[in-house]
């Protein structure tokens, strides 16, 4: 994977949070979890505050834009039996991992902060 291709999978936020939670859960999670994650961080509500609507409006976009976008690099595998989301073992990811070192904003820092109780 080019540089360039590296910065434009990792100019969405949805992707970045992606790729970091699959990072983070030792490359597997289920696209429930991805969506709830994705639409936590999004809104910066924790996942026990964020309703069924913002979920399926991060279900949605994953699903039909952000997965098709990292499994055409070959960053990803989906089974869609199981609803499962994998990291690959190629080496695309360690290219992209290596584009996003050079990255100010990766990881997605401002939105992995934990949200406040309050919120």
């Amino acid at each position: 994977m080019k540089q360039t291709e590296a910065f434009r999978v990792l100019a969405s936020a949805d992707r970045q949070l992606v790729l970091h939670e699959l990072l983070e859960r030792d490359g597997t999670a289920s696209i429930d979890d991805l969506s709830r994650q994705v639409a936590a961080r999004r809104h910066r509500l924790s996942s026990g505050k964020i309703d069924d609507a913002m979920v399926e409006r991060a279900h949605v976009r994953l699903v039909h834009a952000h997965f098709p976008h990292l499994q055409a690099r070959e960053l990803i595998d989906i089974d869609w039996d199981d609803e499962a989301v994998a990291l690959t073992d190629e080496e695309c990811v360690d290219q992209l991992l290596e584009a996003a070192d050079e990255l100010d904003s990766w990881p997605p820092t401002d939105l992995l902060e934990r949200p406040s109780r309050s919120r």
